[in-house]
């Protein structure tokens, strides 16, 4: 029997700890799992690993868990960025927790000429990531960076030693292959450890695509690589599943 994952707000998780379960998990745990005294949780927080704990009290309002074990160290995702822009609700629902299953470390909304959604319930789109995270089973959690105009985004890139990558729509993009046959070359992947490679941005337009003007701006930036998705164009959450792939796969080879 697959076993119930949960995510705990608070900063640190140690052996013999009682926590307390309240509102929709404690909905969730009661009255949809209809979990009972002795039950096994496996719990996680996003910096210490995984632990199991036992439920010890079920009250009228929370349950309140021991810490009998811990089972996982913290298991560390590629550092990978997904600087997007916002999109309908479902569908930054859907971004959310494909993302978080993909391996992204953190997300960047960023504002375009042509972006219609101009926020993102930031809220919403945590408890998605929790969701994601909780079933996939990762241990840490993915970060949400506060929302950025395109132009202020390109201005804290010129001198970063970030890799850019571009989903380009336009037909101007190079094939994968190309460019992280390009990247692994320029960046010496084969003889740089995991822990020292440097962050990839994964840059996907909103459902108009970039404006020629904010291509013309990217294009200045000498860590940015354009990369083809292909010859049809894909709707936002598409891209960025295809996108997360083919860096996923590209990072394996390292």
């Amino acid at each position: 029997m697959r076993k119930t994952r949960l995510f705990i707000d608070q900063k640190s998780i140690a052996l013999d700890q009682e926590i307390a379960i309240r509102d929709g998990d404690f909905e969730y745990l009661t009255k949809v799992l209809r979990k009972k005294i002795a039950d096994e949780i496996c719990v996680f927080n996003g910096f210490d690993g995984d632990f199991t704990t036992s439920i010890t009290a079920i009250e009228k309002k929370f349950i309140t868990l021991k810490v009998t074990a811990k089972i996982a160290e913290l298991q560390k995702v590629p550092n990978i960025t997904l600087a997007f822009a916002p999109v309908k609700n479902v569908r930054v629902d859907f971004i959310a927790a494909k993302a978080v299953e993909l391996g992204v470390a953190r997300f960047q909304p960023i504002i375009t000429t042509r972006t219609i959604v101009d926020k993102i319930n930031v809220e919403r789109f945590k408890a998605n990531i929790k969701e994601a995270c909780e079933q996939c089973e990762r241990n840490d959690f993915a970060e949400v960076l506060e929302i950025k105009k395109l132009d202020k985004f390109l201005e804290d890139q010129k001198n970063s030693e970030k890799i850019l990558i571009l989903c380009d729509e336009s037909g101007k993009g190079f094939s994968a292959k190309e460019v992280f046959t390009k990247i692994a070359l320029e960046k010496n992947f084969a003889e740089t450890d995991f822990e020292n490679r440097p962050e990839i941005v994964i840059l996907i337009g909103p459902e108009g695509g970039f404006a020629p003007e904010e291509f013309r701006k990217m294009r200045e930036l000498n860590n940015l690589y354009s990369v083809s998705l292909g010859p049809r164009i894909l709707r936002a959450d598409t891209a960025i599943i295809s996108a997360l792939t083919l860096v996923q796969e590209f990072l394996g080879d390292f």
